[in-house]
């Protein structure tokens, strides 16, 4: 004679419904399924929507979801920890799906570049691709090229490509730029030209600045507040650049700190012609940068021979170098300081060793040795460190045990 909706029989005493709930939401997976095995009404309480969506939540899956967003929460909750403990099985076993972004015969890859699963690729025959591999759609539209002088021949090659989360950039073997804005469509929203070949291409992480490095002048624009693209803002520098980063996480003008041959400048509006390292005799031999930060590895020879090759540490707002770490003979071919933990920093060498320093005590916590040629890319998360090489092996480490995990070949 009860009603099994509102009260809910706790042994002796009858219970309101969100009372009762209320208490439930105090047990784990386990416990409630216990409970629905007492009764049927124990039964629909323990399976309420809401006692597994905030199980769902507090377990890390499906956070950007609503409770209306799923008619069942149990099987979701299910479900995701299915996938996770498949994907970890996989992981231990080394078993994974590779996929392939092929594009038609003779089209040579010049560059490519990826951002939150969204690859560009540019090639030989001037186009430009997209690959967004989140939905599992290969499809790769052609992002249109701005429109070409009456008479001209075969479009340029592509020299470089970079992508964020909202535009996508090319350089042309001709010195010209496209700018493209990833929610308006595949026509470019900005074009400007350089009079000789670009040896450098950047693109803020997190925002709309562009950089471009062409013979002795690096030029960096961005649009304004209303998204019209201003005059760009020009530096004159003594060498041919190297490298070229811009500074994320930057109000007010763009910042660019940009390496050639053995100078780094760090070029603001109101110091274009900062210096941010200079020591003849001691080249760049690769650059990254944060917000903070920028590390850059160094080569010594000629009268340093004796000193090994390193990598520097500047703070950028006191210009000020803050450690060196690495004591290598070969050379640093590539760091990676944005994407690694706090305190963090891995390099590879040509060597073919991969480090990973710890900047708080200023020497190397992992050293890895896999590749048969020098080390071409890294990156690391909290545990894990990913490194590619000349010979197209990429390995995978971790680098709390200095073991590696797995490793796959690009043929």
């Amino acid at each position: 004679f009860q009603n099994e909706i509102n009260e809910v029989p706790f042994f002796d005493v009858q219970l309101p419904y969100e009372l009762a709930l209320k208490i439930f939401q105090y047990l784990g997976k386990a416990e409630l399924g216990r409970c629905a095995q007492v009764s049927r009404t124990w039964k629909i309480l323990a399976e309420d929507e809401v006692l597994w969506y905030r199980l769902c939540q507090e377990e890390g899956y499906l956070l950007d979801m609503s409770i209306s967003d799923h008619s069942c929460w149990k099987l979701a909750l299910k479900n995701c920890r299915a996938r996770e403990h498949m994907l970890k099985t996989n992981w231990k076993n080394r078993v994974g799906a590779v996929s392939q972004l092929r594009y038609e015969p003779g089209r040579v890859l010049c560059d490519a570049h990826c951002s939150d699963g969204v690859v560009m690729a540019g090639y030989s025959s001037g186009e430009v691709r997209l690959w967004d591999t989140r939905t599992w759609d290969y499809r790769a539209p052609v992002l249109a090229a701005a429109p070409s002088p009456a008479g001209a021949g075969a479009p340029p090659h592509v020299s470089f490509v970079r992508i964020n989360s909202s535009l996508a950039v090319a350089a042309y073997e001709d010195g010209s730029v496209s700018v493209w804005s990833l929610l308006l469509g595949r026509e470019p929203i900005h074009h400007f030209q350089h009079h000789q070949h670009i040896q450098a291409l950047a693109l803020a992480p997190g925002g709309t600045a562009v950089a471009t490095a062409s013979g002795f002048q690096v030029k960096v624009e961005h649009p304004d507040d209303k998204g019209f693209w201003q005059a760009p803002e020009t530096f004159e520098i003594q060498k041919l650049v190297n490298f070229l980063n811009l500074v994320p996480d930057v109000m007010g003008s763009p910042v660019a700190v940009a390496a050639a041959e053995d100078i780094v400048y760090l070029l603001k509006a109101e110091d274009p012609g900062g210096i941010l390292h200079s020591v003849y005799g001691q080249p760049v031999t690769c650059l990254d940068v944060t917000a903070q930060e920028a590390a850059f590895g160094i080569k010594t020879f000629g009268w340093l021979l004796n000193e090994p090759n390193q990598i520097l540490l500047y703070n950028l707002e006191t210009n000020q170098c803050m450690t060196k770490v690495g004591n290598s003979i070969g050379d640093f071919s590539c760091v990676n300081l944005h994407s690694s933990p706090p305190n963090m920093l891995v390099a590879g060498n040509k060597d073919r060793r991969v480090r990973v320093f710890d900047l708080r005590r200023g020497e190397a916590a992992c050293s890895v040795y896999g590749h048969q040629l020098g080390v071409s890319a890294v990156q690391m998360d909290e545990w894990k460190v990913v490194s590619g090489g000349q010979e197209g092996l990429v390995c995978v480490w971790d680098q709390r045990m200095g073991t590696k995990l797995w490793e796959m070949h690009a043929r």
